[in-house]
């Protein structure tokens, strides 16, 4: 059972700048802002305009700028160094926890796989796989979503490149509503058409589906908009996909316009712009290898081209209008993919913001509804263009009230990318291994007590109700053992002096069914403040039984805090109470660091006996400031080579930058086959000011 403890519990394993402005309209009672991208005729960005340059109506009438900048999101080069490169054959080390005010563009990369031929989706992983290796800068938050997924452990918004490879490794064809082809190959029968799914004639079945598969992209991505709500930095979402139409037989669908005008809604309300890939590139009408024209007639066989170009134009008509009404850009007919991501993505780097004061009635509504109005912006000046969003709904604020419950303010922690809030909780969740039971993520949430708000009783005991959220989400999104649940939690005065230095702990065990990457997620919330946090640490479970190599998760320990001489010189041991440091994780410059962990799954020479290399790194902002290789080695033969425990330590100097560090391990076994010989844990701490 979970329990909150406020001292230590034996942990039993078995081993044992400022941020830039924030959207694209915001609206208020007394001011409108409007941004706008401008370019020359070669695309170029123009940054040196003034607010004499520009004449911006709404519902066609003139509005006076009152308010006007250029914002640039670039990073700065003084801003903070961009992390170094990780040695070939070596695995990245993972960020520090993002920081709200460090976040300059948040990108949400959503792969329609509902909506792209198979033959589509290879190039659009290589195109998502270049932007995460070359053009990600510090400061982006992103996310790889699948319209076909929910948004589990691989779809949230990162700055870990490990998830976001991980979330993309899993993006595969599934049954879409285009299938194999963007086209259809030609068969004797004379039935062409598009995805093996025939023509758009083939009858109300292949349209219904067609439908249906349609909505249920669109409401995927608009759940992808709704739920960028409230993040930092200049909001884009790219979406990849070859079909999303609105029109059947050249007449138009009403129920996809209907969703299509609800996703846009949607991204003026949460501040979006949508630009939209079609990764069909150039594409050739024509007649190719693949298409049987036997016994075909020549006439029919000369109408196919421009049939197909016909039937292109109508897949792309979606796509095109929601990146045309959010201010974005719709990149087709280019065979670069990647070169049209990093325009999708480069397109946030610099906009002017404009803003004016609205008309008296532009918040009136009509039956209860907020009015649109539209928004006409034009820039000055020969060989100039501008892009912005083509209006808004007359509703001050531009979003809908946070729900202030108890559900409401714990699932919007458990939501957030950020562990910031009024409370500031540090998770610590490490993969661990029983031989018979399977492997657990084991985890403990350390919050401050003193960010809780405590009432004193009579008798000097004091009291507080602590709400507690957490699961283990998988890569489909389903949480594993939820947790949620309230603590009246009542200290004598002892008790609370003691948890008043040393902070509170609970304790999360989650069985895991099958290897792969999780996310352990936790919110905590004073009822009597309403104030709330929440912490998140990804987790990538190997799969022992195939017998390769792996590691248990890290556990870190003061040396300061050690029970006894001989812990202070190996490191803290399988079971013991190690709750107050590597809940907390924090530690004093000058301090001796203490970590252990186990190897799984060792391979032992003739004399039974290891041969194990350990690399130990530390990171500081990404860039490494420490390594350090050795052997790992045993007093004699090992008593399991299969499960060896491993204690290490690191001297905090008292010259190291207070911060947030990372301490990586990776272990190589040179018995082991070369493929299946190395692997790797990590763990990030604070070094204290």
């Amino acid at each position: 059972m979970n329990r909150l403890v406020g001292l230590f519990f034996a942990w039993g394993m078995a081993w044992g700048q400022s941020p830039a402005p924030n959207g694209v309209i915001r609206i208020d009672v007394n001011l409108v802002q409007v941004d706008a991208v401008v370019t020359d005729s070669k695309d170029r960005r123009v940054a040196n305009l003034q607010a004499e340059d520009f004449e911006i109506r709404q519902d066609g009438k003139p509005q006076t700028i009152t308010n006007f900048s250029y914002v640039s999101t670039k990073p700065e080069a003084a801003h903070r160094a961009a992390p170094a490169k990780p040695v070939k054959g070596e695995p990245p080390p993972p960020p520090a926890p993002p920081d709200p005010a460090e976040i300059r563009r948040t990108l949400a990369l959503v792969v329609d796989d509902l909506g792209l031929a198979a033959e589509n989706i290879a190039p659009v992983r290589e195109a998502i796989r270049n932007f995460i290796d070359e053009q990600m800068r510090p400061g982006d938050l992103v996310a790889i979503i699948r319209t076909s997924a929910g948004m589990g452990a691989l779809q949230q918004f990162t700055t870990d490149k490990r998830l976001l490879e991980a979330a993309l490794d899993r993006v595969r064809y599934v049954q879409s509503r285009v299938g194999v082809s963007s086209f259809t190959p030609l068969a004797p029968s004379g039935r062409g058409g598009r995805g093996g799914r025939g023509g758009d004639g083939d009858g109300g079945f292949n349209r219904y589906r067609e439908e249906t598969m349609t909505v249920g992209s669109l409401g995927a991505i608009r759940f992808v908009v709704n739920s960028m709500r409230g993040l930092p930095g200049r909001k884009s979402l790219v979406l990849f996909t070859e079909d999303i139409r609105l029109m059947y037989q050249r007449a138009p669908d009403e129920v996809l316009a209907g969703a299509l005008q609800e996703l846009n809604d949607a991204a003026s309300r949460a501040l979006v712009v949508i630009h939209t890939v079609d990764p069909r590139g150039v594409v050739d009408y024509s007649p190719t290898s693949a298409d049987n024209t036997s016994n075909m007639p020549a006439r029919r066989i000369s109408r196919v081209p421009a049939q197909r170009e016909q039937q292109a134009a109508y897949t792309q008509q979606g796509g095109a209008e929601v990146a045309e009404e959010s201010g974005g850009l719709f990149l087709a007919g280019n065979n670069d993919l990647a070169g049209a991501v990093r325009e999708a993505a480069e397109d946030s780097d610099g906009y002017y913001l404009i803003g004016y004061h609205p008309d008296a009635d532009t918040f009136e509504t009509r039956d209860g509804q907020p009015k649109f109005h539209k928004i006409d912006v034009k820039v000055k000046g020969s060989g100039l263009r501008v892009r912005s969003r083509d209006g808004f709904f007359g509703a001050p604020g531009g979003s809908q009230p946070v729900e202030h419950t108890r559900e409401a303010e714990l699932n919007q922690a458990l939501q957030s990318p950020f562990a910031a809030g009024a409370i500031h909780p540090r998770l610590t969740a490490v993969f661990t291994y029983q031989r018979g039971s399977g492997p657990t993520i084991d985890g403990l949430l350390y919050f401050d007590a003193k960010e809780l708000q405590w009432s004193s009783e009579p008798d000097g005991s004091h009291k507080a109700a602590i709400d507690v959220a957490a699961a283990a989400y998988d890569e489909d999104g389903l949480a594993l053992a939820p947790i949620d649940t309230t603590f009246a939690v009542r200290l004598n005065p002892r008790e609370y002096d003691k948890a008043m230095r040393e902070g509170m702990v609970y304790d999360i065990h989650v069985p895991v069914a099958k290897p792969g990457p999780y996310q352990v997620r936790a919110a905590v919330r004073d009822a009597a403040t309403e104030g709330s946090g929440a912490a998140a640490q990804y987790v990538e479970v190997p799969d022992v039984d195939s017998g390769r190599l792996a590691l248990s998760g890290i556990v870190l320990q003061g040396g300061a805090g050690a029970a006894n001489g001989d812990v202070a010189r190996q490191g803290p041991a399988p079971g013991e109470d190690v709750t107050s440091a590597a809940a907390r994780r924090s530690f004093r410059r000058g301090a001796e660091l203490l970590y252990g962990y186990e190897v799984i799954n060792a391979k032992a020479g003739a004399d039974q006996r290891p041969d194990l290399e350990v690399q130990t790194r530390l990171f500081h902002d990404g860039e490494q400031v420490r390594a350090d290789k050795t052997a790992l080695t045993t007093a004699g033969a090992a008593p399991n080579p299969r499960r060896l425990t491993a204690p290490g330590r690191v001297e905090l100097g008292r010259d190291m930058t207070p911060g947030e560090y990372v301490l990586q391990v990776t272990v190589t076994d040179k018995l082991a086959k070369s493929k299946f010989n190395t692997a790797t844990q990590s763990m990030d701490f604070e070094i204290e000011p």
